[in-house]
């Protein structure tokens, strides 16, 4: 009777195979959604604008990750760095891999398996990995492949908060939508089976979870065992696509496991393809690059000022200084001491200072290898989690600055708060300012404020044409400052407003190398 059946799908299977393109497409989509129908509930929800973020850190949530030779692309270490904001545990599970993906594994997790690579035996690797899984008690499992991630909002807290909904609302599993970026970052592909894909990635660890390990191709990629599956809004990214030697490879790949017809052409094949924008804001910090852009001329004091504060506390970000017609004695300390930098000369040493500050935040801002750039001053020192907090509000629409302490040598501006800490590097009290941080952080967005410290998109800044070269004079006397110019004619013409992050909390000395 097996026999009987199967010889009567092979001769369906020819049949549809022998149709026109576009038959066979529509074909196969009402097969996918007929066997999909009833899965998973038709509206996707969200809990971003609900309060879960103190029972987040109550529960336990484990990756869960299979791997076989991944460095060269970059998948790895993306998944890894991604995974781990918001994972208590990863497991990993390295098949017969022959680059050293098991040692940057490592730097990331302590409990890594070891499977041999067969591809038609997956979900028996699966069922392995879960029951190692298990052990580690989870409350939550979330699984990804290596050449996937989850959007912004998801590594940013919204994954573990519907574990706590799922928690509340008796829920045993969510299921993500996956956009697949086709032949590069900037696109993905929106028509035939590419953006019908809905799996079940966080499942509840509710007693019953087992994989159901048939050997074979495209087997149920998530544990049975679970009954109420509801959808989220959160993305997920999939980089399988995102270069022409990528999908070449896919296609060698299911091919030479078997795949043919419809499912394996359509790779190669794109007749009524629909490429749709897929958007910055949805791409997760940690794939990002950060430069943080800092100017110095005179002093090597306020150099190690920044220089410490920074590594003190900062997480994910490379800092760079930018040595703007600098003392020799500045350039060779940054040389000597292999602190990052780059040395930028003005022509006109005479040409007033002003304009040559902003010449030198103009090129830093252009040569630096962050795809965000934050520019900082060399006499700021930073709080516990300055950069995260201002980096989490960063939207293409807007540019977002610290809100700063002053020392008051100077009037203070919007949002800045005058509290002296320490006029000069050498009478800073650290202990005291971050108490003092920590007391009026807030999660809050305010518009406007002071213009430094900045993030914003390199893109952006460069195609703003950066900072004016200098103050422009006004009817009367008045003098309109370049940061004001920036924020408010250049980037706001560009649909680009100013925010201050209120929860990102810096502390300026004021006029630092100036009075050196």
């Amino acid at each position: 009777m097996v026999g009987i059946t199967r010889g009567f799908k092979d001769l369906g299977k020819r049949i549809i195979e022998k149709m026109p393109h576009n038959c066979k497409k529509q074909f196969y989509l009402l097969w996918y959604k007929i066997n999909n129908f009833s899965l998973i509930p038709e509206t996707p929800i969200t809990t971003t604008n609900i309060s879960l973020s103190n029972n987040t850190k109550k529960l336990k949530l484990v990756g869960f990750l299979k791997i076989h030779n991944e460095v060269a692309s970059g998948n790895l270490l993306r998944v890894l760095k991604h995974m781990k904001k918001f994972c208590d545990e990863i497991v990993v599970c390295d098949c017969d891999s022959t680059d050293n993906g098991i040692e940057i594994a490592k730097e990331f997790t302590s409990h890594v398996l070891y499977e041999p690579n067969n591809f038609k035996k997956e979900n028996f690797v699966k069922q392995k990995m879960l029951d190692y899984t298990l052990t580690l008690n989870p409350d939550w499992i979330v699984w990804l492949d290596a050449d996937e991630i989850f959007d912004r909002d998801g590594e940013l807290g919204e994954i573990r908060n519907l574990c706590v909904y799922g928690e509340k609302n008796n829920i045993d599993a969510f299921s993500f939508q996956e956009y697949n970026l086709w032949k590069s970052i900037k696109k993905f592909r929106a028509d035939e089976f590419f953006l019908k894909g809905w799996f079940v990635r966080l499942w509840k660890n509710n007693g019953s979870l087992k994989f159901k390990v048939n050997e074979g191709l495209h087997n149920k990629p998530h544990p049975i065992g679970i009954n109420n599956i509801q959808k989220s809004k959160i993305r997920v990214i999939h980089y399988g696509f995102s270069s022409p030697d990528l999908i070449e490879k896919k296609y060698q790949f299911y091919k030479s496991h078997g795949q043919n017809g419809f499912y394996l052409d359509r790779f190669r094949d794109e007749k009524g393809i629909k490429l749709t924008p897929f958007d910055i804001d949805w791409f997760p910090l940690s794939v990002f690059n950060v430069s943080v852009i800092c100017l110095i001329y005179k002093s090597t004091k306020y150099a190690d000022f920044v220089w410490n504060s920074f590594n003190k506390y900062t997480k994910d970000a490379n800092f760079l200084f930018i040595g703007n017609d600098a003392t020799n004695k500045v350039k060779n300390y940054l040389k000597e001491n292999n602190l990052p930098h780059l040395i930028f000369e003005n022509s006109d040493k005479n040409e007033y200072y002003l304009n040559r500050v902003y010449r030198a935040w103009n090129y830093g801002g252009i040569n630096a290898p962050g795809e965000i750039i934050v520019f900082v001053n060399s006499d700021m020192a930073f709080s516990y989690n300055w950069l995260e907090c201002l980096l989490k509000n960063i939207k293409k629409d807007k540019i977002i600055c610290s809100r700063l302490v002053e020392s008051g040598k100077l009037l203070t501006g919007k949002h800045g708060i005058n509290k002296n800490f320490g006029q000069a590097y050498q009478e800073f009290n650290d202990n005291s300012f971050q108490k003092f941080a920590k007391k009026i952080k807030k999660a809050e967005l305010h518009r406007n404020g002071l213009f430094m410290p900045c993030a914003i998109y390199k893109n952006s800044f460069i195609k703003s044409g950066g900072y004016p070269i200098g103050n422009r004079k006004e009817k009367g006397g008045s003098e309109t400052s370049g940061d004001y110019i920036l924020f408010y004619e250049k980037l706001k013409a560009m649909g680009i407003e100013h925010f201050t992050s209120f929860d990102s909390i810096v502390y300026h000395i004021q006029e630092g190398e100036m009075d050196e």
